[in-house]
């Protein structure tokens, strides 16, 4: 029997928007929303990396038990880091991590179906996860956050807890090809509310809501094959 699709938090507020689906990870979510996605991420794209799996845990024996699963740990607080499979690492706080896997990637599942151990408590992750790229970006985030992401150069790996349009957020700056992009993760509960306020502000400078097929290796892809665009819809 077929596992039962993961339902992505943006879902109700995207359905009547997205012009082609797919399924990656095993969760519905755009592939396209038209013809002009690879346009709009060259100013302000939003993108939706919920998809992504992605686990926490907390606690003072916490990177000990990290580390003893594979997965590395930064060695500071309020900072992320990348393995070598693309499975991002975020530090929150002193004692709190958040494990996203890249496609594909097996990690998330692993710490979900492990036992932990004393000091150490698991933390349900059911974010809304998204990415903003483009030329016009900065605006984009001035606008609707009132935090200096000047702060959050990508070298420096460093992530920061803040507020963007009423809505508790966990941000990083990442590098890429065309430049730095952003991604955070809220509560999925109020990912809906954020999407459509980021699309609508996008929107004004050229921009708007991007799919899968455009965003690339944006997505988290690290080769040419794509899982999700055997699936398309």
């Amino acid at each position: 029997m077929n596992a039962p699709l993961r339902i992505s938090p943006l879902h109700d507020v995207q359905v009547s928007h997205a012009a082609r689906w797919t399924q990656a990870e095993g969760m519905q979510t755009p592939a396209s929303f038209g013809a002009d996605d690879a346009a709009k991420l060259v100013l302000a794209g939003i993108g939706d990396l919920s998809f992504r799996r992605r686990a926490g845990v907390k606690g003072a024996g916490a990177a000990n038990w990290l580390n003893a699963l594979g997965i590395a740990t930064p060695p500071r607080h309020n900072s992320f880091l990348h393995m070598d499979d693309g499975t991002l690492v975020a530090r929150l706080g002193t004692t709190e991590y958040l494990i996203e896997d890249a496609p594909g990637g097996t990690h998330a599942d692993r710490i979900s179906a492990a036992t932990p151990g004393e000091r150490i408590y698991p933390v349900p992750r059911f974010d809304a996860a998204l990415l903003i790229a483009g030329t016009r970006a900065p605006e984009l985030l001035r606008q609707t956050c009132a935090f200096d992401f000047d702060r959050l150069l990508p070298d420096g790996q460093a992530l920061a807890m803040t507020s963007m349009a009423g809505v508790g957020i966990t941000v990083l700056a990442l590098d890429g090809p065309a430049g730095p992009h952003f991604r955070l993760w809220c509560d999925g509960t109020w990912g809906g509310y954020l999407w459509a306020t980021l699309v609508e502000v996008a929107g004004d400078l050229g921009g708007g809501a991007v799919g899968l097929d455009a965003l690339g290796s944006l997505a988290g892809q690290h080769n040419d094959a794509s899982p999700w665009r055997h699936a398309n819809n």
